[in-house]
């Protein structure tokens, strides 16, 4: 079974999901690119 794949919107660089997606338990979901460091903190998902 192939794992999701994220792009990244600043570098561009390809990353698995499991490896750059953090789940708060405020349902925040904070995105981190492992090459270039960007944060993207307070993605909207369905539940918040």
């Amino acid at each position: 079974m192939k794992k999701p794949v994220v792009i990244c919107p600043s570098c561009q660089k390809r990353a698995y999901l499991e490896e750059v997606l953090t789940a708060q338990s405020n349902q925040n979901v904070i995105y981190t690119c492992p090459s270039c460091q960007f944060i993207l903190r307070n993605i909207h998902t369905s539940k918040g």
